[in-house]
């Protein structure tokens, strides 16, 4: 192993450690994250992701899906922590109870969700838990990792490429992509993404209890074991339900004063 590849090596032990020495800070995680993929690239993945979205499902064009995402959407969008792209949703016509989010601040959420839960509370916390995955970058933390790993056997197979950057985003492909959108999130990811939901949905004037509803519908369906479920990708549902029951009472404390401001 060169010299030129052991300089690669300590790179990619940055990327898996995610030193924050390096990084730059996040408000919506409260930690300084070394993140090297720029907003732009995010931006172009969530495109390319979504052209492949609009291939493989139908998106919804019924407006009383349509108007009811979008208007709970942008209303918890306004108070994301992570302001630097323009939020878009989307509605996949199915039966899943499922909701998911890619780069670029695109969400999407399916008929089959949106049929389980009347309350826009309930919604709005789904919604909010996706956004609050996008503000933490848990997203494109995947997509690092998985650069990071294919980097990895490149150097140990003697495979570096010393023309050009060859190690950006492009190189997983488009179904590649795909594949870790859907992928599961870490226990601590989705319990970062509940009490960010929290946070936001309360902020955006919704009932911090129509979290504890939507979480608890998620936990009642996979317990009947019908159908194709939001577990797939948001495990831990027993966990989840008791974390945000206790981080309730702190979170309408501690913004209480904003949220009838903000929701106005």
């Amino acid at each position: 192993m060169n010299v030129r590849q052991v300089f690669i090596g300590i790179v990619v032990c940055i990327f898996l450690t995610g030193c924050a020495s390096l990084g730059s800070y996040n408000p919506a995680t409260g930690r300084n994250e070394f993140i090297m993929i720029p907003t732009s690239e995010e931006i172009q993945m969530g495109q390319s992701v979504h052209q492949g979205l609009e291939k493989k499902y139908t998106l919804s064009t019924n407006s009383k899906y349509v108007e009811r995402v979008n208007r709970i959407g942008q209303r918890v969008a306004m108070v994301s922590d992570r302001q630097d792209y323009v939020y878009k949703f989307f509605v996949i016509e199915g039966d899943q109870i499922n909701a998911f989010t890619t780069p670029g601040g695109n969400v999407y959420v399916y008929t089959g969700l949106l049929d389980k839960m009347p309350s826009d509370d309930q919604i709005a916390f789904v919604i909010a838990h996706e956004i609050g995955h996008c503000a933490a970058r848990h997203v494109i933390k995947k997509y690092q990792a998985a650069l990071s790993y294919d980097l990895i056997g490149n150097i140990i197979f003697n495979q570096i490429d010393d023309g050009g950057r060859g190690y950006d985003l492009a190189r997983l492909g488009s179904g590649a992509l795909m594949s870790l959108v859907f992928s599961a999130y870490s226990r601590q990811d989705e319990l970062e993404a509940d009490q960010l939901g929290l946070k936001y949905g309360h902020l955006a004037g919704y009932d911090t209890n129509g979290a504890v509803e939507a979480l608890e519908i998620l936990e009642a369906e996979s317990e009947g074991g019908g159908g194709p479920l939001i577990l797939r990708s948001h495990p831990y549902l027993k966990d989840r339900i008791v974390k945000v029951k206790e981080a309730i009472p702190a979170v309408e404390h501690r913004y209480n004063s904003v949220v009838g401001h903000i929701s106005q």
